[in-house]
């Protein structure tokens, strides 16, 4: 086992637990789960440009249109057309949000915030519901090839009132090890990354469910990934960390997310969003 590179010390003592408590990954079984990973230091939108010169890719930011995924067709065809709409579409809708951390974790989602994700301006939660009151920034960034096929789609957001980045994650698809189609999104961290892996779930209303609960690994879940010094890479599976993501029409046909997340089987954090499409004149600027 080689250590990682020299580091800011709480970065190098939280990689080097991943890798001491993880498994090595077997490129040649685990190549559902691998993907891209930031550099030392801060990630925000840095590590855009990075990846794109390092694949020779080029950038297109927040073009009108674009979205998360290309669509659900062969995937959950019974789907609302409005979510699939947002999710195709995703730079035409706004989101407004509010937050809420449960009283017996709020102190620890500070620590967090505190040594961590305010620094490294990645998975920043926001730790009060007025954080959000000016409402969330929402950019989508298209990574494609010299044959214009996008290979990597980044939501970059970002805080209204303070400019602050909320998180930047790259939105793909994977196969687990059963077969399932999954959604997979992808955290960068200083050499390394936080991995979601989320099975999709659509109810009789087509509401859509994503669901990253599992208790072993190769199953939906939370991954830690780190690359030490030598290239090795090293995963790390946490079953005791879940989150769920419910989007829905409400009886005013107006379209929500509901997204909490649990430790230990006990909710942690809840962020509740209200969906908006754009007005014509600003989608097509």
């Amino acid at each position: 086992m080689a250590l990682p590179k020299l580091q800011n010390p709480l970065d190098w003592t939280t990689q080097l637990w991943n890798i001491a408590t993880g498994k090595r990954v077997d490129p040649a079984q685990d190549q559902w789960l691998v993907g891209p990973f930031g550099d030392i230091g801060g990630i925000a939108d840095r590590f855009v440009d990075r990846l794109a010169e390092r694949e020779n890719l080029s950038v297109v930011r927040n073009r009108p249109g674009s979205g998360l995924v290309d669509g659900f067709e062969d995937w959950a065809p019974s789907i609302n057309p409005k979510i699939e709409s947002f999710y195709t579409q995703t730079t035409d809708y706004d989101l407004d949000a509010w937050t809420q951390w449960k009283p017996i974790f709020g102190g620890l989602g500070y620590l967090v915030y505190k040594l961590f994700s305010q620094r490294i301006q990645q998975l920043n939660l926001p730790q009060k519901s007025l954080d959000t009151a000016r409402g969330i920034k929402s950019e989508i960034i298209g990574l494609a090839d010299q044959h214009g096929k996008t290979i990597y789609r980044v939501w970059f957001r970002r805080l209204k009132e303070t400019n602050e980045v909320v998180y930047s994650g790259i939105y793909t698809h994977c196969h687990i090890p059963s077969g399932e189609r999954c959604l997979k999104v992808i955290f960068p961290l200083p050499q390394g990354s936080a991995t979601v892996v989320m099975r999709l779930n659509i109810d009789s209303h087509g509401n859509l469910e994503l669901l990253s609960k599992g208790t072993r690994y190769g199953e939906p879940g939370f991954y830690f990934l780190v690359e030490d010094r030598k290239g090795t890479i090293w995963k790390h599976y946490l079953p005791s960390f879940h989150e769920r993501i419910f989007v829905y029409e409400d009886e005013e046909n107006v379209l929500r997310a509901d997204h909490s997340m649990s430790l230990w089987k006990c909710r942690a954090y809840d962020l509740h969003y209200k969906i908006t499409r754009k007005p014509i004149s600003q989608t097509t600027r």
